[in-house]
């Protein structure tokens, strides 16, 4: 006999929105942990073709993460509508919760990240993202699941990891960097996921210090 006795959708729920800005505090610390970033990235992947609809048992399966530490961060990933219940079921005489992403892309609020009084916060969440990126690195490092063929190899992908030194670098110079990689993380954002392809994992980082402090 099937444990899993009736599934519930949830009532009045709306596609996932197509970006979400952050311009909260209350948001912005519902982020700021590397496991709520993970589960998060986890329901969002592939999410412009297929909606992921998941349980916490099956979250934790594929983070790799005890099933009973996942409640508190998935509730408070829900608070901050950052996820939703998406269907309830019984599954053995339990009410077991299944979870979808709210939005397909995420986003910080410029204006947030210019408040004085967030900036402890951002700097946590942006802390976690570093983390999230080095966390699953490294479980795909030991699963030997990263693609570390050469880059002549036509089948590689490959992996790069280019250690961030400050340069100097005029204005207009440093200008052309940061639209080059804008224009970059634009085209990875529009490329359509591809069920059949490879999962492609990346972090940009870049910020300026001027010499006197900015302007405005």
């Amino acid at each position: 006999m099937n444990p899993i006795q009736r599934v519930r959708p949830s009532r009045g729920i709306s596609p996932p929105l197509a970006r979400r800005e952050v311009n909260d505090v209350a948001t912005l610390r519902a982020m700021s942990d590397p496991l709520r970033l993970a589960i998060l990235r986890l329901l969002m992947q592939d999410a412009d073709v297929d909606v992921r609809v998941m349980s916490a048992k099956e979250i934790a399966a594929e983070l790799g993460e005890p099933q009973t530490k996942l409640y508190r961060h998935l509730k408070q990933l829900e608070d901050a509508q950052l996820i939703e219940v998406a269907e309830t079921r019984v599954v053995s005489g339990i009410i077991e919760q299944r979870y979808r992403t709210a939005q397909l892309d995420v986003r910080l609020s410029p204006e947030l990240m210019k408040d004085t009084d967030a900036q402890g916060d951002v700097m946590t969440t942006i802390g976690a993202v570093i983390d999230d990126f080095r966390h699953e690195l490294r479980r795909n490092v030991r699963a030997n699941r990263v693609d570390l063929r050469p880059f002549a190899d036509p089948e590689s992908v490959g992996m790069i990891l280019q250690v961030g030194y400050a340069r100097r670098m005029n204005v207009a110079r440093a200008r052309e960097f940061r639209d080059r990689l804008v224009e970059l993380v634009s085209d990875f954002d529009d490329v359509p996921e591809d069920p059949s392809g490879t999962d492609v994992h990346m972090l940009i980082g870049w910020y300026g210090v001027p010499e006197h402090g900015p302007t405005a």
